[in-house]
């Protein structure tokens, strides 16, 4: 019986270990992905959202832009150097990445009409994405060209498995992996 107990107390101590490694790497690419904000590289991040309209909570990928233009529409701040640097601020200090919105024009920003719960599931379904991502962290190299819509639902499927991804918005339809130490593309 103490064997038994011990086995699992392992078992529970690495899953647990993993669960906050994982945790703590989706972090770390959410703080590079707004640090990067303004590039025209941008690289994707995933936060949970609660509309505080409708009471529907979700997870949504986007991007830097599109979560601090959506900070900026929610609080009512401009884009003078004071308030531009209070959002950065709120962003990069929430470390749960839940925000709650009730500003119609800041939900839009997310841009949260793109792809549904449903269709993402639907991806996962058809990709292991497990696979790929233990690829990627092997090869540290990998692109793929999709449609707008599949270039968010397999970059916040990246994003939940620890990878990070970007696209340059001047000639958007490739998704990329991003080394965040190194992010040169």
């Amino acid at each position: 019986m103490k064997l038994k107990f011990t086995i699992l107390s392992v078992l529970f101590f690495i899953a647990t270990s993993f669960a906050q490694k994982l945790t703590d790497e989706k972090y770390l690419n959410y703080l590079a992905s707004i640090e990067n904000e303004g590039s025209t590289f941008q690289f994707f991040l995933v936060i949970n959202i609660k509309n505080l309209n409708t009471g529907e909570s979700r997870e949504i990928c986007t991007d830097a832009n599109g979560l601090l233009g959506a900070l900026h529409r929610e609080y009512g701040l401009d884009y003078e150097d004071y308030n531009v640097a209070k959002i950065i601020s709120i962003a990069k200090n929430n470390k749960t990445r839940h925000f709650e919105f009730r500003n119609p024009d800041a939900l839009k920003n997310l841009g949260i009409e793109f792809y549904s719960p449903e269709d993402l599931l639907k991806v996962e379904k058809s990709i292991d994405f497990n696979i790929l991502a233990n690829q990627i962290l092997k090869t540290k190299n990998w692109k793929k060209n999709l449609d707008n819509n599949e270039i968010t639902m397999y970059a916040h499927a990246l994003f939940n498995r620890g990878i990070l991804t970007g696209e340059n918005n001047c000639s958007g339809g490739t998704l990329f992996y991003v080394n965040r130490n190194n992010p040169v593309n």
